[in-house]
Protein backbone atom coordinates (compact mmCIF):
# COMPACT_ATOMS: atom_id res chain seq x y z
CA UNK A 1 0.00 0.00 0.00
CA UNK A 2 1.59 3.47 -1.05
CA UNK A 3 0.44 6.91 -1.84
CA UNK A 4 0.21 7.89 -6.07
CA UNK A 5 0.38 11.26 -7.17
CA UNK A 6 -2.56 13.49 -6.49
CA UNK A 7 -3.28 11.59 -3.02
CA UNK A 8 -4.47 8.18 -4.40
CA UNK A 9 -3.73 5.32 -2.90
CA UNK A 10 -2.10 1.79 -4.47
CA UNK A 11 -2.58 -1.11 -2.80
CA UNK A 12 0.15 -3.06 -5.06
CA UNK A 13 -0.16 -6.66 -6.73
CA UNK A 14 -3.47 -8.64 -6.30
CA UNK A 15 -3.57 -11.29 -5.21
CA UNK A 16 -5.95 -14.38 -5.59
CA UNK A 17 -8.73 -14.80 -3.19
CA UNK A 18 -8.38 -10.63 -2.49
CA UNK A 19 -11.89 -9.50 -2.01
CA UNK A 20 -13.18 -6.02 -1.94
CA UNK A 21 -12.62 -3.78 0.17
CA UNK A 22 -15.75 -2.44 2.17
CA UNK A 23 -16.61 1.05 0.57
CA UNK A 24 -15.88 2.90 4.25
CA UNK A 25 -12.40 1.65 4.21
CA UNK A 26 -12.07 2.75 0.80
CA UNK A 27 -13.07 5.94 1.76
CA UNK A 28 -11.39 6.41 4.23
CA UNK A 29 -8.24 5.34 2.03
CA UNK A 30 -9.25 8.42 -0.21
CA UNK A 31 -9.40 10.79 2.71
CA UNK A 32 -6.14 9.73 4.36
CA UNK A 33 -4.44 9.88 0.94
CA UNK A 34 -5.90 13.36 0.09
CA UNK A 35 -4.31 14.43 3.55
CA UNK A 36 -1.09 12.74 3.51
CA UNK A 37 -0.84 14.21 -0.14
CA UNK A 38 -1.36 18.12 0.80
CA UNK A 39 1.19 17.91 3.59
CA UNK A 40 4.02 15.99 1.43
CA UNK A 41 6.84 18.01 1.16
CA UNK A 42 5.27 20.93 3.12
CA UNK A 43 6.78 21.87 6.68
CA UNK A 44 5.02 20.25 9.29
CA UNK A 45 4.85 19.73 13.10
CA UNK A 46 6.68 16.42 13.67
CA UNK A 47 3.12 15.44 16.01
CA UNK A 48 1.11 16.24 12.66
CA UNK A 49 3.84 13.94 10.91
CA UNK A 50 3.59 11.23 13.20
CA UNK A 51 -0.45 11.23 13.12
CA UNK A 52 -0.59 10.89 9.39
CA UNK A 53 2.32 7.65 9.40
CA UNK A 54 -0.12 6.00 11.96
CA UNK A 55 -3.10 6.71 10.19
CA UNK A 56 -1.78 4.81 7.58
CA UNK A 57 -0.44 2.26 9.61
CA UNK A 58 -4.37 1.82 11.36
CA UNK A 59 -5.49 1.76 7.81
CA UNK A 60 -3.02 -1.25 6.27
CA UNK A 61 -4.07 -3.05 9.57
CA UNK A 62 -7.56 -2.75 8.10
CA UNK A 63 -6.86 -3.56 4.69
CA UNK A 64 -4.65 -6.65 5.61
CA UNK A 65 -7.92 -7.71 7.66
CA UNK A 66 -9.98 -7.01 4.63
CA UNK A 67 -7.88 -9.19 2.59
CA UNK A 68 -6.92 -11.98 5.13
CA UNK A 69 -2.97 -11.05 4.59
CA UNK A 70 -0.32 -9.36 5.00
CA UNK A 71 0.24 -6.37 3.24
CA UNK A 72 3.56 -3.70 2.73
CA UNK A 73 3.03 -0.22 3.67
CA UNK A 74 4.88 2.65 2.54
CA UNK A 75 4.95 5.48 4.43
CA UNK A 76 4.44 8.57 1.96
CA UNK A 77 6.54 11.35 4.59
CA UNK A 78 9.26 9.13 5.03
CA UNK A 79 9.57 6.36 2.40
CA UNK A 80 10.00 4.21 4.99
CA UNK A 81 8.58 0.68 4.58
CA UNK A 82 6.63 -2.16 6.96
CA UNK A 83 4.92 -5.29 6.56
CA UNK A 84 1.54 -4.85 8.35
CA UNK A 85 -0.38 -8.10 9.74
CA UNK A 86 -3.26 -7.01 10.86
CA UNK A 87 -5.08 -3.72 12.77
CA UNK A 88 -3.13 -2.25 14.75
CA UNK A 89 -4.04 -0.66 18.24
CA UNK A 90 -1.77 2.24 18.52
CA UNK A 91 -4.19 5.17 19.29
CA UNK A 92 -4.09 8.50 17.48
CA UNK A 93 -1.99 10.87 19.50
CA UNK A 94 -3.89 14.22 20.19
CA UNK A 95 -1.71 17.39 19.17
CA UNK A 96 -1.67 19.97 21.76
CA UNK A 97 -2.72 23.75 20.43
CA UNK A 98 -0.67 26.53 20.32
CA UNK A 99 -1.24 28.57 23.05
CA UNK A 100 -3.37 31.78 22.11
CA UNK A 101 -0.58 34.95 21.85
CA UNK A 102 -2.65 37.46 24.20
CA UNK A 103 0.42 39.45 24.26
CA UNK A 104 0.53 40.30 20.60
CA UNK A 105 -3.13 39.48 19.37
CA UNK A 106 -4.66 41.97 21.86
CA UNK A 107 -2.75 45.14 20.75
CA UNK A 108 -3.12 44.39 17.58
CA UNK A 109 -7.35 44.10 17.97
CA UNK A 110 -7.30 47.04 19.88
CA UNK A 111 -5.65 49.12 16.31
CA UNK A 112 -7.79 47.59 14.24
CA UNK A 113 -10.77 48.15 16.40
CA UNK A 114 -10.05 52.07 16.55
CA UNK A 115 -9.19 52.27 12.69
CA UNK A 116 -12.62 50.67 12.24
CA UNK A 117 -14.30 53.06 14.37
CA UNK A 118 -12.86 55.92 13.62
CA UNK A 119 -13.34 55.00 9.50
CA UNK A 120 -16.90 53.87 9.84
CA UNK A 121 -18.15 56.92 12.04
CA UNK A 122 -16.20 59.15 9.81
CA UNK A 123 -18.03 57.62 6.69
CA UNK A 124 -21.50 57.51 7.89
CA UNK A 125 -21.47 60.86 9.37
CA UNK A 126 -20.58 62.06 6.08
CA UNK A 127 -23.00 60.15 4.32
CA UNK A 128 -25.47 61.36 7.14
CA UNK A 129 -25.06 65.44 6.46
CA UNK A 130 -25.49 64.13 2.79
CA UNK A 131 -28.37 62.52 2.82
CA UNK A 132 -29.65 62.36 5.97
CA UNK A 133 -30.96 59.26 8.01
CA UNK A 134 -29.75 57.34 4.59
CA UNK A 135 -26.86 56.66 6.79
CA UNK A 136 -28.24 53.52 8.31
CA UNK A 137 -28.95 51.60 5.59
CA UNK A 138 -25.66 52.59 3.68
CA UNK A 139 -24.03 51.40 7.11
CA UNK A 140 -25.92 48.40 7.14
CA UNK A 141 -24.57 47.73 3.42
CA UNK A 142 -21.07 47.86 5.06
CA UNK A 143 -21.36 45.83 8.37
CA UNK A 144 -23.21 43.23 5.79
CA UNK A 145 -20.61 43.35 3.52
CA UNK A 146 -17.69 42.85 6.09
CA UNK A 147 -19.35 40.16 7.93
CA UNK A 148 -18.63 37.25 5.81
CA UNK A 149 -15.20 38.20 5.30
CA UNK A 150 -14.68 38.36 9.58
CA UNK A 151 -16.59 35.16 9.36
CA UNK A 152 -13.79 33.36 7.48
CA UNK A 153 -10.84 34.65 9.01
CA UNK A 154 -12.08 34.30 12.69
CA UNK A 155 -10.09 30.96 12.97
CA UNK A 156 -7.13 32.01 10.93
CA UNK A 157 -3.86 32.48 13.21
CA UNK A 158 -3.10 35.82 12.50
CA UNK A 159 -6.03 37.24 11.18
CA UNK A 160 -8.51 36.28 13.86
CA UNK A 161 -7.27 39.07 15.94
CA UNK A 162 -7.83 41.52 13.06
CA UNK A 163 -11.38 40.23 12.62
CA UNK A 164 -12.13 40.63 16.26
CA UNK A 165 -10.57 44.03 16.29
CA UNK A 166 -12.50 45.20 13.40
CA UNK A 167 -15.85 43.42 14.26
CA UNK A 168 -15.75 45.75 17.83
CA UNK A 169 -14.83 48.97 16.14
CA UNK A 170 -17.97 48.35 14.34
CA UNK A 171 -20.29 47.65 17.46
CA UNK A 172 -18.65 50.60 18.99
CA UNK A 173 -19.22 52.72 16.09
CA UNK A 174 -22.84 51.54 16.11
CA UNK A 175 -23.16 53.09 19.57
CA UNK A 176 -21.25 56.04 18.85
CA UNK A 177 -24.04 56.81 16.04
CA UNK A 178 -26.82 55.69 17.64
CA UNK A 179 -25.75 57.87 20.91
CA UNK A 180 -25.29 60.74 18.52
CA UNK A 181 -28.93 60.79 17.01
CA UNK A 182 -30.62 60.71 20.53
CA UNK A 183 -28.06 63.32 22.19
Amino acid sequence: MHLAAGGRVVLGDTMPGDGVLPAELSADLRQWGAVAASIAGTPVLPEQRDIVSRRGRQLAGRVSDALGRPVEYVDPLTGGRERVLGRSTEPIPVVAPEPTPWETGLPAAVFFAVLAAIGDITLSRAFGEAFGLLWIPANLLVVGGLAPSLWLVRRQRFWRWIALGVAAGLGAAWVVLLLGQFL
